[in-house]
């Protein structure tokens, strides 16, 4: 082979490879980093996730449902863990994580009965759709998620 051949072999493979490094940063840019709150505390970012699953189109109902609720489970787990109850070894869902995280967030009555009903839902797994309407799930898991956010980033400072 010629040293003429060797170059030409040399910039076939470097193109590949600065192709994918350019496709990695453009992802990343496009993306964005995760919050801060995310990074530091990954149940956080969980419930990301699960809020992000929930309004995806693409899988059933019945999951994404269970997504909304998961969002929420998050949170209040995180809640409730920074107002110092211990999580270890406690089932899922569990009634003194969402007390405490609900209690925490001072949300409404009706608030609660409905992160209630949907835990009732999940600890029976039940084939049927809850009693929260869909969207009023999906709203629910997102206003609880932004709700945590704040009084978390306030005790962080």
């Amino acid at each position: 082979m010629s040293r003429y051949d060797v170059k030409h072999l040399a910039l076939l493979l470097l193109i590949p490879a600065g192709c994918a490094c350019v496709g990695l940063m453009l992802g990343r840019l496009i993306r964005g980093r995760r919050p801060r709150i995310e990074r530091d505390r990954p149940r956080m970012a969980m419930s990301a996730d699960f809020l992000r699953a929930a309004h995806d189109s693409r899988i059933s109902m019945h999951t994404r449902m269970k997504c909304a609720f998961e969002c929420i489970y998050f949170c209040l787990c995180e809640i409730a863990e920074s107002r110092g109850l211990k999580l270890n070894g406690l089932v899922h869902p569990n009634v003194k994580v969402i007390q405490a995280g609900l209690s925490a967030l001072d949300v409404s009555e009706a608030e609660q009965s409905a992160v209630e009903k949907l835990a009732q839902w999940t600890a029976d797994a039940s084939p049927f759709l809850p009693a929260p309407s869909v969207g009023d799930a999906f709203y629910l898991a997102a206003r609880i998620n932004a709700r945590a956010v704040s009084v978390l980033t306030r005790l962080r400072s």
